[in-house]
Order: structure tokens, then sequence, then C-alpha cells
């Protein structure tokens, strides 16, 4: 113990204590140096308002006051115009130390595209709230379909092109939903055979009857075929006489080479 008391009260042991207390002082003079030039305490900038500025117009208003623009996202809005800004991080009249980074939020160029998913036979009502919901524009019209009343035949462009679920659109486009309706009207029987699938969708529509089933010979092997395929069968014969209710379906066969003579495929 005596030993440990001579060595606390002499010189050496100062010597020791100031020693270390010089290196702490420096370590720590140091640290507070680097801290005040890495975040440059008396360099802040006030945050420009950037809201309704092009994208281009933005990032040299940021660049200008020393800071770096990151253009983050972009999202669309038919009302919105194309690259303008519409959100920015830190917000406008904040303080920001020059050299940080400004995170820009912009409206898209172009409408993203979603497929339509709609099918023939879905709910009317549930189909408009599903294709609105995606960002068309949904547009009705009704044909004579007795199968179908209230439900979905079809889908078109507003040209007439009919859509399929599987296709995909830019959001804001307008969709076309055709579903059925009962009429007390009667109707004759038009002679299709020979048209493509096509022709005779158009042909029984203005007819006032709809599509039914539609089926293939064994000659219609792929895609291509089917395009070049003809009607040969209607399973209601066209008649002078004949009258139906209009919406009534029309069953097809369809076939690669029609005869009008022999009704057969060679």
């Amino acid at each position: 113990m005596k030993q440990w008391f001579r060595f606390i009260f002499s010189r050496a042991f100062v010597r020791t204590v100031l020693r270390l207390g010089l290196v702490w002082v420096i370590l720590l003079g140091a640290v507070w140096m680097y801290l005040k030039v890495y975040t440059q305490p008396g360099a802040t900038r006030t945050m420009p308002a950037l809201k309704g500025l092009t994208l281009i117009e933005a990032q040299l208003s940021l660049e200008a006051e020393g800071l770096i623009p990151i253009h983050l996202d972009s999202i669309y809005s038919r009302k919105g115009r194309a690259f303008e800004v519409i959100e920015q991080v830190p917000p406008a009249d904040s303080q920001i130390k020059t050299g940080r980074r400004v995170y820009l939020t912009t409206y898209r160029s172009t409408p993203p595209f979603e497929s339509l998913d709609i099918t023939e036979g879905q709910d009317m009502g549930i189909a408009k709230i599903l294709l609105v919901n995606k960002g068309f524009e949904v547009e009705e019209k009704f044909e004579p379909n007795i199968a179908l009343v209230g439900r979905v035949i079809r889908m078109e462009t507003a040209k007439g092109r009919v859509l399929a679920a599987s296709d995909r659109l830019p959001k804001g486009t307008s969709v076309w939903l055709v579903s059925g309706t009962t009429t007390q009207d009667l109707v004759g029987v038009p002679d299709i055979r020979g048209l493509n699938l096509e022709e005779a969708r158009k042909s029984l529509t203005e007819a006032q009857l709809s599509l039914g089933l539609v089926e293939y010979t064994a000659s219609v092997e792929d895609g291509s075929d089917s395009l070049k395929a003809k009607v040969i069968e209607q399973h209601l014969r066209p008649t002078s006489n004949r009258v139906v209710p209009a919406g009534t379906e029309l069953d097809l066969l369809l076939g690669l080479r029609w005869d009008r003579g022999r009704n057969e495929i060679d």
C-alpha cells in the first residue's frame, strides 16, 4: 500500500496523467474538427419549392443551390403534365445542408398498361367497376341476347374492334362493354355461310342475333387456320318466312373451305 501511495503522489504519476489528458484533448479536438468539416453547420440552404416545375427546371434549381436532385419515381394521371414535379423530399422551406440529396416524384409521360381481365358472362355492374378501378374509361351499349341478359357479351374499342380478356391497354383508354338485353322483336335468320368469324359476328349483330357456340372442323389445326376458316354450318337454317326472338343465339361450325353447293369441306 505504501508503494501505491508513493507512486500516486510521485512526479512520474503526475506526468502520466498529464500525457493521457493531452492525448484525450488531441483526440477530442480532432473529432470535433472532423464533425465540423463533415456536417458543415454554416452551409445550410432553404429548400426551394419545386412542385409545379418540370423535372429539368427542378434539377437546375437544386444544382444552383449546391444540392443533388434524384428522380425517385413517377406516377400517371390523365390530368397531369408529363414530368411535372408533384412531390419533393425534403419539403419546401425546410433547412438542408449543401451537397445533400433531394428526391423528386413527377407525372409519367406515358400511361402504364393494364390487362382487361373481363370475360364473357360476367355481371355487367361488376365488370364496369373492375375496369374503372384499373383506370379505364367505360362506356356501355346493349344488344338483344337472351342468354346473356345483364351480362357481358364482349368488349370493344371506340372503333368497334373486339377486345380479349388478355389484352393490355393504356390506362385512360375507352372500353365499350356490350351487354345483353331482352326485346319483344322478332327477326329473320340471315345466311352467314361462307363468312369468316368476324364477318359472321358483324352480320349477326346487324340482324339483332347473338353469336352462340363456335366450333371448328378437324381441318382447322392452329390459330392461322382459324383466321382463314369460313362458316360452313349454322344451326338455324335461313328461310324466307322464319323469324325468331331478337337476341337468339346462333351456333356455328367453321372450316377451311366451304362449297355452297355441297355444304362440305374438302
